[in-house]
């Protein structure tokens, strides 16, 4: 055989390889596990090089997610067989049973996950839902996105006929890390109050019951702070949904005056496994003493920051 003709080979191999080309996301996204609601582990990985792959984030408490979601499984029944479609729960102020609830309601046929610990969210840098995320066949990202729109449905199809999209820049993923974590360098006591700007008023419908719990968890700390005044307290908002102009008018709002500060890595969050807003965690010598999510009973609760 000549030269040419080996060369020639060892291209065509390589370029219908199962890596035939190199992502432009990072790798550790390509290998992060993704923990499915049967119990399964898939990853981006398993499928380079054999079919393209849309994600999507939701959550059971967002009204658009919802109103998306026959627009989501229809286009799982359209594109099953060429077209990997994957739903990940945001897992914040969500639970099996609701997520259940969910897939049975809107009959959803394709493979769903529960993000417990944020990885994806944090790795994808997601800031609201929904929130699509739309890989090609080589898991080049080439779509990110909150609507189910034609610019949604145009990409879709044109992944499952293998034609060329635009591709994301290599860096759409990537921020600069402001807190990487929480640490205490004194013997002093440190509060954190995990909250959201939009918790009062978005479960005003969908959760009412949560929606009361912010409500009055919020005030309970504002004041909490004041009288409490041996305690450090930082507030630590949730950055989904949320920037600047929100924090300024949450602030007003509960006329909160200890600091406060948007999680914009979402670092916090996930050190201290919040999976529920509002939460309480106290903290000394870098150790928890006390994390809760109940703000029912706030004679009991001041009781308990005293006894710290």
């Amino acid at each position: 055989m000549s030269n040419f003709k080996v060369i020639f080979f060892t291209l065509i191999f390589s370029i219908t390889s199962n890596k035939a080309l190199a992502a432009n996301i990072p790798d550790n996204i390509l290998t992060m596990p993704i923990k499915l609601i049967t119990g399964e582990t898939i990853t981006l990985e398993q499928y380079q090089g054999q079919k393209p792959v849309y994600l999507k984030f939701w959550a059971s408490w967002c009204q658009p997610c919802l109103k998306q979601m026959h627009h989501f499984e229809q286009t799982q029944q359209q594109y099953s067989n060429t077209l990997k479609v994957i739903g990940i729960n945001l897992a914040i102020n969500d639970n099996l049973a609701m997520v259940n609830k969910i897939q049975q309601e809107y009959k959803l046929t394709m493979p769903i996950a529960m993000d417990n610990n944020s990885q994806l969210a944090n790795a994808l840098y997601l800031k609201g839902t929904p929130y699509h995320l739309l890989f090609d066949k080589n898991m080049n990202l080439v779509h990110i996105g909150h609507k189910a729109d034609k610019i949604l449905d145009n990409k879709i199809a044109l992944i499952n006929q293998h034609k060329p999209i635009e591709l994301l820049a290599k860096n759409t993923l990537t921020q600069t890390l402001d807190v990487t974590s929480f640490k205490t360098r004194d013997q002093k006591l440190h509060a954190l109050f995990f909250n959201a700007t939009w918790c009062d008023w978005y479960f005003e419908e969908s959760r009412p019951g949560m929606s009361k719990q912010c409500i009055n968890a919020q005030n309970y700390i504002s004041k909490a702070s004041k009288i409490h005044n041996a305690i450090n307290w930082q507030g630590v908002i949730s950055r989904l949904w949320t920037g600047k102009a929100e924090l300024s008018e949450f602030k007003n709002k509960y006329k909160i005056t200890y600091p406060i500060e948007i999680d914009k890595q979402n670092q916090l969050f996930q050190q201290f496994n919040i999976s529920t807003l509002p939460t309480l965690v106290i903290i000394k010598d870098n150790k928890v003493l006390f994390k809760t999510s109940t703000f029912n009973d706030q004679i009991s609760l001041n009781k308990q920051l005293l006894k710290l």
